[in-house]
């Protein structure tokens, strides 16, 4: 399994979000822990754009083991597919460094799900913050070889999640216990406050594994 990870500097809602600590560890750093977490991963790409500032991290990054690559900064499309060039495996995760609770259970789950109904596509509805996203990688490169629309080359599923032409796996929204819906990220100040108080109120959420302490913030039922 390949996990890519994505993460930029210049977020127009909380600029320089890569370099905001959860227990003192970056949430770019905490994202390649959780990559390293899930069962069966082969090797992690931590994908970038290519302006300067985000080469500023490479250090840390690599130093946890995990490849470093400085593509596009636009066209998110494109820089996935850089970094899954030469793999010869089926799928790839995708992760967003912005969900710093994805729990490395839910995407071995989803990752096994998506294998078994031979899918083109994984997630947990309605796009859970706590999972990732499974991808194969061909259909990967179809939809980049195609006419893929903008918000494909922001968002990178887009035109698979909601094209016909590709077989998809959801996974229920209480999936292995959690309330996905509204779930936990980092996109502005509003969410920056969270997790602060979450740091503050819950140190059992420190480690990357903390399926338990999760399920009592955010109960399926």
């Amino acid at each position: 399994m390949l996990i890519v990870l994505q993460g930029r500097l210049r977020s127009t809602r909380l600029p320089g979000k890569g370099y905001f600590t959860f227990f003192g560890q970056t949430l770019w750093e905490r994202a390649c822990d959780i990559a390293l977490a899930v069962r069966g991963v082969q090797k992690v790409v931590f994908a970038t754009g290519d302006l300067s500032e985000n080469c500023l991290m490479r250090p840390l990054i690599e130093a946890k083991g995990v490849s470093f690559l400085a593509g596009s900064e636009n066209n998110v499309l494109q820089r996935f597919c850089q970094a899954i060039e030469g793999y010869s495996g089926e799928y790839l995760v995708r992760i967003t460094c912005d969900n710093y609770l994805v729990q490395p259970e839910i995407v071995d789950g989803l990752y096994e799900a998506t294998r078994r109904e031979n899918a083109d596509y994984g997630y947990v509805e309605p796009l859970s913050h706590y999972a990732g996203e499974v991808i194969r990688c061909e259909s990967l490169r179809r939809c980049y070889s195609g006419a893929y629309s903008d918000l494909a080359r922001e968002h990178v599923t887009w035109d698979i999640r909601s094209g016909p032409d590709y077989r998809k796996t959801r996974l229920p929204g209480d999936f292995l216990g959690l309330k996905h819906e509204g779930s936990l990220t980092l996109d502005n100040l509003e969410d920056l406050i969270r997790m602060k108080e979450l740091e503050r109120d819950w140190p059992g959420l420190q480690p990357v594994r903390c399926l338990e302490d999760l399920r009592q913030i955010v109960p399926a039922v």
